[in-house]
Parts: structure tokens; C-alpha cells; sequence
């Protein structure tokens, strides 16, 4: 019986959930995964008709760090392709990573994403930025140029 319960539940939110990603994303949170320097769960918040706030966790590619950070995203531009639109946005985000070489790295980014809302409720995105990374441990403390960037997917509520 828990089983039927939990069967109709899931076929009820898949038959509702293409109406309510009707407006094509605009204003609803989302939710999903991140692959790029990790694999990372995220989430984003719309604070508004052009800006949106991101935050993600997750791991390196050989699981010695966790990650937790997060972005301010604002649209710069509607880049409208064949009648579709696929949203620029540029915003700040900054990250924190504890387990490399038993120390914390600490990561200042200009994030660049590119993304699109399906019809249905998905949205895809890549985004890439260049930024600093300061790593504190054994004791000293080092600056270094770096990236952060990747693949994402999410579900559109």
C-alpha cells in the first residue's frame, strides 16, 4: 500500500509539474547537479526578474575536499536564438574547500553562465570564471590564480 501511496504521489508531481514550469523558469527555484572541477548539488533562488542567488556543495573529483559556496548572478542580456532565450548573466562568487592536503582553500571567482529553461521542467547551463584561490596549510599560505566552471543541470519547481 506504501508503495501505491508513493507510486501516485510521483506520477501526480511529474503530470503537474510541466504546468507549473509554464512560465518557462522565470521566478522559480531550482534544483540540481553541478560537473566540472567536482561533482556538486545546487540549488538557485530568483531574488528578482534579473538576479539569482546560487549555492552548491559537493566534492573534488577524487573525493578529498568538500566544497560549500555560493553566487550572485545578474542578467546582462536575453540572448534570443531562433525564438528561444538563453539568459547571460556575470555575478560574483566566492567558495570554501576544506580537506586538500589536510588545509582550507578559500576561492574569489567572476562566474559567467550561460543557460536555458525547457518548456519542461529543466534547465541546463554552463558557466566558467576566472578568479583567486588562496590555500591555507602545513602552516603557510599561498595565492594562486584559478578557474571555476562546469556543466549543470537542474529541476525547475
Amino acid at each position: 500500500m506504501k508503495k501505491l501511496i508513493v507510486l501516485v504521489l510521483l506520477i501526480a508531481a511529474l503530470a503537474v509539474a510541466p504546468v507549473l514550469a509554464a512560465d518557462n523558469g522565470a521566478g522559480r527555484t531550482k534544483a540540481g547537479t553541478i560537473l566540472g572541477r567536482g561533482f556538486f548539488a545546487t540549488a538557485g533562488f530568483p531574488m528578482g526578474k534579473t538576479t539569482e542567488l546560487n549555492v552548491y556543495a559537493g566534492t573534488g573529483w577524487n573525493f578529498n575536499a568538500v566544497t560549500l559556496g555560493a553566487n550572485f548572478l545578474f542578467r546582462l542580456v536575453d540572448i534570443d536564438i531562433e525564438g528561444e532565450t538563453f539568459p547571460l548573466s556575470l555575478g560574483p562568487q566566492a567558495d570554501i574547500s576544506f580537506g586538500y592536503y589536510n588545509g582550507v582553500v578559500l576561492g574569489v571567482f567572476a562566474d559567467l553562465r550561460w543557460e536555458y529553461t525547457f518548456d519542461f521542467p529543466l534547465n541546463l547551463f554552463i558557466e566558467i570564471g576566472p578568479g583567486i584561490d588562496i590555500a591555507m596549510y602545513n602552516g603557510g599560505t599561498t595565492m594562486d590564480f584559478g578557474w571555476r566552471g562546469g556543466l549543470g543541470a537542474r529541476y525547475v519547481f
